[in-house]
């Protein structure tokens, strides 16, 4: 679809606090034995590329605040609100999503994420039935929902995040993503890369036929089909095998579980302690090692070299 804004978003990323990464006990494991060589790099973005304050995008830090100042932001009249109406709200937001994901489970997706503007979409009329508010059309769903995202989890660059990019580009090296994310997160990357606000859905420095996002498949890791595409495209335009590429992540289920399946050698991220999720009570990552561990992604090109 097309994201038309009403509002400065780039006022609201301006605003961005910054966010410095919480040190692990981790210690880098960049050894490289086996000789072969890797050719391409995918990434996750929450937690890997960027900072979380919530440590994943699924753990935002939900406020009625938050959700007051994004309809505000959506051109929504607070004045003709009921009280109660932010409160009721987020108690809808979990329910429409729960509703989504039970309907996409039934479609065959194991592991389903959601339409988010179908999920607002619903929370809205589920308010407007309760006569909580009553919308004029002229409301911005795209504006409101990017509004409480940057609000309810704040984003800031891992350290070096740009320039490891760049040098990885600059060897020539394809870059992709594998991501759990919504429409925002492009634009926030895009923002962070560049300082230029865009909606643009793909990525600088990133091939978009290697960027797969969990919001347009309606499925989200650790579901092995999100790399399907990006193995074919390694595969058709660069003569790549999965073999020789690695994904980088900070997750032990999504990242290095999914990305393992699918074929492609595994960086754990372990730079940030908001993030790491070592998932060490789940039977499936249970003797499961990643080929390597960094705790800064500068380290990535001493792997790459």
């Amino acid at each position: 679809m097309e994201l038309n804004f009403r509002s400065d978003i780039k006022k609201w990323l301006d605003n961005t606090e910054k966010l410095e990464p919480i040190p692990t006990t981790f210690c880098p494991n960049l050894k490289t034995d086996s000789g072969q060589k890797i050719k391409a790099v995918i990434f996750d973005i929450y937690g890997t590329l960027l900072i979380s304050s919530s440590g994943d995008i699924d753990q935002a830090s939900l406020s009625g605040d938050n959700m007051r100042s994004a309809m505000e932001a959506g051109g929504f009249d607070l004045q003709s609100c009921q009280p109660g109406v932010c409160t009721f709200l987020l108690d809808q937001l979990q329910e429409q999503i729960a509703i989504q994901h039970n309907e996409l489970r039934l479609q065959g997706h194991p592991f389903p994420d959601v339409d988010i503007f179908k999920v607002w979409e619903g929370m809205f009329a589920a308010a407007e039935e309760q006569k909580l508010l009553k919308r004029s059309g002229s409301e911005s769903l795209v504006d409101t929902i990017f509004v409480f995202e940057i609000l309810s989890n704040k984003v800031y660059p891992m350290p070096g995040m740009k320039e490891v990019l760049n040098a990885l580009r600059q060897k020539g090296i394809p870059l992709g993503i594998v991501s759990n994310a919504q429409f925002y997160t492009p634009i926030i990357m895009n923002y962070f890369l560049t300082g230029e606000f865009t909606p643009r859905q793909d990525i600088e420095f990133f091939d978009k036929d290697l960027s797969v996002f969990s919001f347009k498949e309606l499925r989200a890791k650790p579901d092995t089909a999100l790399f399907d595409p990006i193995k074919t495209t390694l595969e058709n335009k660069y003569k790549i095998q999965a073999s020789e590429a690695v994904f980088v992540g900070n997750d032990m289920l999504k990242d290095v579980y999914t990305a393992t399946n699918s074929g492609l050698k595994t960086i754990l991220f372990a730079g940030d302690e908001r993030s790491l999720r070592l998932r060490e009570k789940d039977a499936r990552v249970k003797g499961m090692f990643p080929d390597f561990i960094i705790n800064d992604l500068s380290q990535l090109t001493k792997i790459i070299d």
